[in-house]
């Protein structure tokens, strides 16, 4: 291969979404920190913050960050909205900050919205805007993405000798899939460290990629073929998780609850008919209010659903 023509294959490859492997409390943190380099007149605020995580005097500008597990849902960002055209604050700008791009869709609905009774422009920064900020602020990188993970994140994307289980061209996970994984078992690291009460360390990461890269026969977790991203993602529920002894009840709820959206995702269950499947098992539509013996079969429920979908092909 030319010299060229690797460093074209370089620049082509799609890097994991670092964003996703945060949670929504530092997802919020981070861009405060961002905002608070960006902005000199920044003013970060803690809950409650009236529909507003921060606010720029200088440009008058209200920012509020978001972390949905999937699409924005419209029905909160219309009660931030809200919330910023009441307050006492002026506000020129609202910007929405999640981690990942909009789709087009939810940015059409958000402009027609701005086209409508708001007294303010309303912008959305995504994974391309807060990717900008970070390298523009690589302080604040480094203290939400250590160089050890990003030293990591750089040998599994380059991939090594190719393997039997490894996809065919075109055939493999997506980068959002990919990071998908990749939190999870991050998730699973850190919270070994946690056990260890100490810091996780790069040989954490290793570890666990190890096993799953062994398992699936791959030379790097994110050339598993796309057929096999429900298997690979129930096996790191199944099998990290469940390798793990002495779960306290929070961690044993984020488990369930975050297995439960998983396969919700996987399966593209809509949420009508999602809530009506949790009411019908538990009397709740909504996993934030149900006790973790409810959740467990919720989540046991979601597994046999999975689990009859790959039987079917």
């Amino acid at each position: 291969m030319s010299k060229k023509n690797s460093s074209s294959k370089r620049r082509n490859k799609v890097r994991p979404n670092l964003l996703i492997t945060l949670n929504e409390k530092s997802f919020e943190e981070m861009c405060q920190a961002l905002l608070s380099e960006e902005c000199p007149r920044f003013q970060a605020f803690s809950a409650p913050d009236l529909g507003m995580d921060g606010y720029d005097s200088d440009s008058e500008t209200v920012f509020q960050c978001y972390f949905p597990e999937r699409e924005p849902r419209k029905d909160k960002v219309l009660a931030d909205l809200e919330k910023a055209s009441r307050h006492s604050y002026s506000c020129k700008r609202w910007v929405l900050l999640i981690p990942k791009n909009p789709s087009a869709p939810f940015a059409r609905w958000l402009e027609e919205r701005r086209q409508g009774s708001l007294p303010f422009a309303i912008e959305v920064w995504g994974l391309t805007e807060i990717n900008r900020l970070l390298r523009k602020h690589p302080g604040v990188r480094s203290q939400y993405f250590p160089t050890d993970t990003e030293t990591l994140v750089r040998k599994i994307t380059k991939g090594e000798l190719p393997r039997a289980g490894d996809a065919t061209p075109g055939k493999e996970i997506s980068a959002e899939e990919a990071a998908e994984l990749y939190k999870i078992v991050g998730d699973a690291a850190r919270e070994e460290a946690e056990r260890r009460k100490r810091k996780p360390q790069e040989w954490d990461y290793k570890q666990l990629f190890h096993q799953f890269n062994k398992k699936f026969n791959l030379s790097s977790y994110d050339r598993l073929p796309k057929s096999k991203f429900a298997e690979g993602r129930r096996y790191l529920d199944q099998t990290l998780y469940g390798r793990r002894k002495g779960d306290t009840r929070r961690q044993e709820r984020f488990r369930c609850i975050k297995g439960v959206k998983a396969i919700q995702k996987i399966l593209r269950i809509p949420d009508v008919r999602y809530r009506e499947t949790l009411a019908k098992l538990t009397g709740k539509d909504s996993m934030a209010t149900m006790d973790n013996e409810q959740l467990r079969k919720v989540f046991k429920h979601f597994q046999g659903l999975q689990g009859q979908a790959e039987a079917a092909g």
